[in-house]
């Protein structure tokens, strides 16, 4: 069995001995995007699986997420609490991306059944001009409060049109571009998307913020 499968399926297993109010569903969510996040099932999966069940193989009040994290955090040295530095990991963004647009769609927004709405990472200011024009480094072309999803068509089609211009097309036509672009002012207003170093820094990191605020909402809720 494929590691993803024996996650869900620990995770499946684990809900049945839950009560489904809303408060328990929100610590066995933290539990799921820290499994992911910090890789808990990557090596002897068979051995954390039945400590798990260790914790929580009987009736539990209440989804004991403490002391799961315990257990990571003591036997397996493993990360337990999302920061804010852990959003500069390339290897997270895909998941925290998908975070993201759940909490604002409250669903995926991509049929992926349709491989021209297969979600790619698409960047808000486009790489190429930022490069070129801006000379922006790799390091600060390529980070997630510079990142949103889009289907594989419409990403194509995007190129590398500007975003005030782009997101203002958009917003004209009737489309949410907050759930996109996360920060209001921007989106009441897309025109202040302005291609110059200054605002595309502001915007980019002002993003990141609000990029972790609403992840750690979702991952880390035994500290809410």
């Amino acid at each position: 069995m494929c590691l993803l499968r024996v996650r869900q399926a620990s995770l499946v297993r684990l809900s049945f001995r839950s009560s489904s109010t809303q408060a328990k569903r929100v610590l066995m969510r933290g539990y799921y995007y820290k499994s992911q996040l910090f890789n808990w099932y990557g090596a002897q999966t068979d051995n954390i699986v039945n400590a798990m069940h260790n914790r929580v193989g009987k009736a539990v009040p209440s989804f004991p997420l403490n002391e799961v994290m315990e257990y990571f955090r003591e036997s397996r040295k493993a990360e337990t609490e999302l920061r804010l530095d852990h959003l500069a990991n390339m290897r997270l963004r895909f998941i925290v991306l998908n975070l993201i647009y759940v909490e604002r769609f409250g669903a995926s927004p991509f049929n992926v059944c349709f491989k021209g709405n297969e979600p790619h990472v698409d960047h808000i200011y486009p790489q190429s001009q930022l490069k070129k024009v801006l000379t922006l480094t790799t390091e600060e072309i390529n980070h997630i409060g510079n990142y949103r999803f889009v289907g594989a068509t419409d990403n194509i089609r995007k190129s590398a049109e500007l975003p005030d211009s782009y997101f203002a097309r958009l917003k004209a036509k009737g489309v949410n571009i907050q759930d996109h672009l996360l920060l209001p002012e921007f989106a009441s207003d897309p025109t202040k998307l302005k291609f110059d170093l200054t605002t595309y820094r502001d915007f980019r990191d002002r993003r990141l913020k609000k990029v972790f605020e609403i992840a750690n909402l979702v991952v880390n809720p035994e500290k809410q």
